[in-house]
């Protein structure tokens, strides 16, 4: 009953306001409703201006990267947020996205660096994650468990040599063909033998039953993943890569908090 009548008292008072308004000043109404009018017109112009300069530079891409291009549909752009890009999602849709990425501790549950970038896919992100995480707290993870493709050849060769620290990664190798011919297999151990020793010892890594287990903690991340969705991270309600990025570091902020919390009840 307290709260209804704070509610109405507020709404008296706002009519009271608008009411002394519309009397001392007849349009002031008018010049905010075209104020708001030119607002959203000149913002629809800025966002149709960027996304003139995303679709330039994805057909600049389509002709660096023509292979890889040919196999996707016409480069299209999205008005709403020109720095989104098309994603195909789960329910096979295709809507405007970003690809959001997570480092976290798997037992503890605790988010350790966020970022999140308009590639479709995360081939090659491993690199820039483990500098992010440098940045954070000036030194490497001793281990760093990703998918396959995530952390490229190169990229693990890279950081087994990281400036800040060494760096372990445990990711399963892309799967390959069996039934190939004995050159291809002659080339493909041709290359192995000129890879880098760190890329050979991952691959030895990933044989052994230790490397296995290792590897198996990473599947703790995906409840992470999942927790972050059913919080609402799955559909955003902001235009543009910096507030889509404010809103993941958010929902991080939010998931260590209670995180923080629950292990200090299983202290207590």
């Amino acid at each position: 009953m307290e709260k209804l009548e704070q509610v109405e008292a507020a709404v008296e008072k706002r009519l009271t306001v608008l009411k002394a308004e519309i009397e001392r000043d007849p349009e002031a109404c008018s010049r905010r409703k075209k104020a708001a009018q030119e607002r959203g017109a000149r913002q629809v112009k800025e966002r149709a201006a960027r996304a003139r300069t995303v679709l330039k530079q994805q057909k600049q891409r389509a002709k660096r990267h023509a292979a890889a291009e040919a196999k996707k549909s016409e480069v299209k752009v999205s008005l709403s947020d020109p720095e989104a890009r098309n994603m195909r999602f789960s329910d096979g849709a295709v809507r405007p996205a970003y690809n959001a990425q997570i480092a976290a501790a798997p037992r503890k549950g605790i988010i350790i660096s966020a970022d999140i970038t308009e590639r479709r896919n995360d081939s090659g992100l491993a690199a820039p994650m483990v500098d992010n995480i440098v940045t954070r707290y000036g030194k490497t993870p001793e281990k760093l468990l990703v998918d396959s493709h995530y952390a490229t050849c190169e990229d693990i060769a890279a950081l087994a040599e990281h400036a800040a620290g060494s760096v372990q990664v445990f990711a399963p190798p892309p799967i390959e063909r069996d039934d190939i011919s004995a050159r291809g297999l002659a080339n493909r151990n041709r290359k192995r033998a000129l890879e880098p020793e760190n890329v050979k010892e991952w691959r030895s890594r990933m044989e052994t039953e230790a490397g296995q287990e290792v590897y198996g903690r990473r599947k703790l991340i995906e409840r992470l993943n999942a927790h972050l969705k059913n919080h609402g991270f799955g559909f955003l309600y902001v235009r543009g890569l910096m507030k889509a990025k404010a809103v993941l570091l958010l929902h991080a902020l939010a998931n260590n908090l209670m995180a923080g919390y629950r292990l200090r009840t299983r202290l207590s």
